[in-house]
């Protein structure tokens, strides 16, 4: 929930004619404003002192007492009515990059592995043919548009309004959604240092094109590919770790299973060389060669782990006989 002093100030006031949404700098001060709440439909007065930022405010204590209840989010309502009225028809978005993670138990192995992959990277997009406060598969979404001839949805999001359900458990692979979080908003808007040359309008504008921070992901046409993709990746790379293990003589497969706690993970997954021999490791995930000392060793510098490491070469004695 907002804070006490900033529940009632509110940026874009609804034009009750029109039924538009109006920026604060661009109507007459007071109750001359002629606007209304866009969440509960009280009066407004336009606010346009000195010193304080300027907004909106129900017209009288009175009334918002009567109906703050209703306006608890009214700040965030107007926001996301003013962000579907200014994107229109068309918007350019830029958008954050998006990973997915993918996890594998193998009996083999004995113990998981896991890894980050790249579904898209940061990018900028054009979302057309705009239909604003629409439905997808029967869902109630704030935009819903076309980049490059997929579907695409934008949902906002603020303290209250968090996202369906049922857009999380969408399985179409002709769509994108991102959500975009309003919540920091009141502190970007209503903050002392705001240059007064610059609207709201202008300033909510800058934002849904360009910030990155605000904007999440939900689901992307290409995540169910690239999931699939990296998780064979996965599977082979643990393969090839289990094979390894076998042609350089390790232990045998059966007993590369995780070990008890309290058991030397590097001492129970790999043989060690004869005490105080220096030797040239190798990370079998990352490739890396380092040098370290047996029974001791030493992690990847890479993967910052001993947990894939093995002998490549024995360089030497590094301990008095």
């Amino acid at each position: 929930m907002l804070e006490d002093h900033r529940q009632n100030h509110i940026p874009f006031g609804l034009d009750p004619d029109d039924g538009s949404l109006v920026d604060v700098e661009n109507v007459p001060r007071g109750a001359k404003c002629g606007c209304v709440c866009p969440s509960c439909k009280t009066p407004l007065i336009a606010r346009q002192g000195k010193e304080k930022e300027w907004h909106f405010a129900h017209a009288s204590r009175r009334n918002y007492e009567r109906t703050k209840n209703e306006c608890r989010y009214s700040f965030f309502v107007s926001i996301r009515l003013m962000a579907r009225q200014i994107i229109g028809d068309e918007i350019t978005m830029r958008l954050p990059e998006y990973r997915g993670t993918v996890a594998h138990q193998s009996d083999r192995l004995g113990y998981p592995l896991s890894a980050s992959f790249l579904i898209t990277e940061a990018k900028e997009i054009v979302i057309s043919n705009v239909a604003v406060e629409a439905r997808f598969e029967g869902i109630p979404v704030d935009i819903a548009g076309q980049v490059n001839g997929f579907r695409f949805v934008v949902y906002f999001t603020h303290p209250g309004r968090n996202i369906p359900p049922e857009l999380d458990a969408i399985n179409d692979s002709r769509c994108g959604i991102i959500a975009v979080a309003l919540d920091d908003l009141d502190k970007t808007m209503f903050r002392g240092e705001r240059d007064q040359r610059r609207s709201y309008r202008s300033i909510l504008r800058e934002f849904l094109i360009n910030d990155l921070e605000s904007k999440q992901w939900i689901y992307h046409p290409r995540y169910r590919r690239c999931h699939q993709q990296a998780l064979q990746e996965l599977e082979a790379k643990a393969e090839s770790i289990v094979d390894k293990h076998a042609t350089q003589g390790h232990r045998p497969r059966a007993s590369l299973a995780a070990p008890s706690p309290g058991h030397d993970v590097d001492a129970y997954a790999y043989p060690r060389k004869a005490s105080g021999k220096r030797v040239l490791f190798e990370c079998m995930m990352c490739k890396s060669q380092w040098q370290g000392v047996e029974p001791s060793g030493s992690a990847c510098p890479q993967c910052q782990t001993h947990l894939f490491r093995t002998c490549v070469k024995v360089l030497g004695d590094d301990t008095a006989e």
